[in-house]
């Protein structure tokens, strides 16, 4: 059993955030179970909590935005995956575009003997029209056939059936 404790994307003022993860405002070191939640967070008052105990064998899907803080109420195993949509595509493709972006800078072109000493507006300005010029040769190329492994991770055999993608 596990204890969820979640708040709608309309209370993230309240909620004292801060830039957490690929520097999104989804980080809190708000506990909503402390005793001293409302005086250490005074913002808490105004929020809505919504609270629920997931049972073993249940699922939690978490709409896009929402907080959440878990507890266990007894040992257990969690398992958590982020999806994306169509809808959120374009969100999930920016914000990986954004960390190859930063890794480039960081560890390309920082590595590169004529570009180390560039000030890191300029790497990362490279980075961003690298990842752009990647972007459109995904877009422009025809790529490889797509298959599906077999067990053993064996390709499946060729067929006169088979085609490209």
């Amino acid at each position: 059993r596990k204890l969820f404790i979640c708040y709608p994307p309309s209370d993230t003022d309240n909620l004292d955030p801060f830039a957490g993860d690929e520097g999104l405002m989804n980080g809190t070191w708000l506990d909503p179970l402390d005793e001293q939640v409302d005086t250490e967070w005074p913002m808490h008052k105004k929020a809505t909590p919504y609270i629920g105990v997931v049972q073993e064998g249940e699922t939690v899907l978490m709409p896009k935005g929402w907080w959440h803080y878990a507890a266990s109420l007894e040992p257990s195993l969690t398992v958590m995956r982020n999806f994306y949509t169509e809808r959120t595509k374009q969100e999930y493709i920016r914000r990986k575009d954004d960390g190859l972006e930063n890794a480039v800078a960081q560890h390309v072109l920082k590595a590169n003997a004529r570009l180390k000493n560039q000030p890191d507006e300029v790497l990362k300005e490279i980075a961003h029209k690298t990842v752009l010029k990647m972007r459109e040769g995904f877009k422009n190329r025809s790529g490889p056939h797509r298959w599906s492994p077999e067990p053993g991770g064996k390709p499946p055999a060729k067929s006169a059936a088979s085609h490209s993608q």
